[in-house]
């Protein structure tokens, strides 16, 4: 049967139209993978892809529900379009539209959504991406949000995929869930339990993506650190990372995210001392404070966050090497004293850690935390988190002007975001969209080159280095 028929009441086929999807993906790194497995299934069903909701039938928006701020953005931009929507209704000379509203969102609130919103035509949530298919093909009810089991669904290196961003640095997702305790995250409501694929087919995937002009994959997860715990037989991150080294052409294989107390010497080793694995770590450990800590149901005190930086920056783990270390906190949690922000304040200090970022606490319906007592006011977290930030943005500069003569290895991401006439890069301590970036100056270089550059000036976000290697570094105010 074609592709663009489907059959109808009495088994006879019914041509189905082909459809022009217009797509906003909102989120984390894996939301951005599941909205490029969604817009293969678009690609792979002979529909059409837009730059422009105007020029859309079909407009879907791949939501976040984790926090109130990430919630706001959804419903802002589901809002959007469907006014979208009603401008077409009204003859604005645009195609009619259809408005589909997939992930997180539409998983943890779907009846709430379908009362509150009638103009959205469709509901999809955070393992529904393949039935985009039936929606698109007309052939699904308006609720297609199935419930989360311990089989939920997960892609693999035989789900058709469509990269939406750069070829040569690509998000490669090899578990999906969590099925930790913590108390104030809501993730496990909205991605179900831990499930991990198998190294076969993540190996399979990154060989394809490297055909195709992948330099960099970055691995992400939940909890990379729990990978192959459900896989039978039982398997590790740190062998599906053996696996992955012997792929040809792959350049850095960059991991996010890391459990602290999962974090193994075998896995800093190979960290430190393996060439295509970044020597880089993101491990969220939200704070140093134990009793804190316990009130997050986190499993952990601040004796195994401090031996963590340590055994980062041991030589008897990491040789010569430095680990790029990116943390998360959270402050403002039920509980956090004064003296327990201060301890956190203090170890950001002490420690000097790489990046850092610092969310205050949002009350999320459904956690431990939320029933909590001990709240924090909302303009004293918010003030928390701007004093930390603050003491960061003081330590990355100091850092960066360390770096100032050295020569690193940059990947080339295109065409600055800051004049024409340069280039955007990142050194193995810089992750994509997160850590800032290498402006590139004196020379030229295609996207997905890696090249050498010497860094001759810096701030707090981003560093500026030149291709020539002969140039001098520029004073530092």
């Amino acid at each position: 049967m074609p592709q663009d028929e489907a059959m109808g009441a009495k088994g006879t086929p019914v041509a189905s139209p082909r459809r022009k999807v217009y797509f906003v993906s909102l989120g984390c790194p894996k939301n951005q993978v599941d909205t490029e497995v969604m817009l293969g299934v678009v690609e792979g069903g002979g529909h059409q892809l837009v730059d422009d909701a105007a020029d859309a039938d079909t407009l879907v928006v791949n939501t976040c529900g984790f926090i109130d701020a990430a919630k706001e953005e959804s419903i802002d931009t589901i809002l959007e379009l469907a006014q979208q929507k009603r401008s077409a209704a009204e003859g604005d000379g645009s195609p009619a539209k259809m408005l589909v509203v997939a992930g997180c969102l539409s998983q943890r609130y779907p009846d709430e959504l379908a009362k509150e919103m009638p103009e959205v035509d469709h509901f999809l949530g955070s393992a529904d991406q393949l039935g985009l298919a039936k929606v698109l093909g007309g052939q699904a009810p308006r609720m297609g949000v199935t419930a989360l089991g311990k089989r939920a669904y997960l892609y693999d290196h035989t789900t058709p995929r469509q990269i939406s961003g750069t070829r040569h640095s690509v998000y490669v997702k090899i578990a999906e869930g969590c099925d930790r305790p913590c108390g104030f995250c809501i993730i496990p409501k909205l991605r179900g339990a831990q499930r991990s694929r198998t190294v076969f087919s993540v190996v399979q995937e990154v060989h394809a993506l490297v055909e195709h002009g992948a330099r960099e994959v970055c691995l992400v997860g939940q909890d990379l650190t729990l990978y192959g715990k459900d896989l039978e037989p039982r398997t590790t991150l740190e062998q599906l990372l053996d696996a992955l080294v012997q792929v040809d052409g792959l350049r850095w294989i960059r991991l996010h995210y890391a459990y602290p107390t999962a974090t193994t010497d075998g896995l800093i080793e190979r960290i430190a001392g393996e060439s295509k694995i970044a020597t880089y770590l993101d491990v969220p450990m939200q704070h140093v404070d134990s009793d804190v800590l316990k009130k997050m149901r986190r499993g952990y005190g601040e004796t195994q966050v401090r031996d963590l930086v340590e055994r980062l920056r041991n030589p008897a783990l990491v040789g010569d090497a430095h680990v790029w270390l990116r943390t998360t906190m959270l402050v403002g949690h039920p509980g956090e004293t004064e003296e327990a922000y201060r301890r956190l304040y203090d170890f950001v200090a002490e420690e000097q850690i790489d990046h850092l970022g610092v969310f205050p606490w949002s009350r999320e319906d459904g956690t431990v935390s939320a029933l909590q007592p001990g709240r924090v006011e909302e303009e004293r977290a918010q003030e928390r988190a701007a004093q930390i930030m603050a003491l960061q943005e003081e330590i990355r500069t100091r850092k960066h002007a360390r770096l100032v003569g050295r020569t690193l290895e940059i990947l080339v991401d295109g065409p600055s975001k800051e004049h024409e006439w340069l280039l955007d890069g990142r050194h193995e301590g810089q992750a994509p969209d997160i850590d800032g970036t290498t402006i590139l100056t004196n020379g030229e270089a295609r996207p997905g080159d890696l090249v050498q550059a010497k860094v001759v000036q810096t701030g707090p976000h981003e560093l500026v280095a030149s291709l020539d290697l002969d140039v001098e570094p520029e004073p530092l105010d």
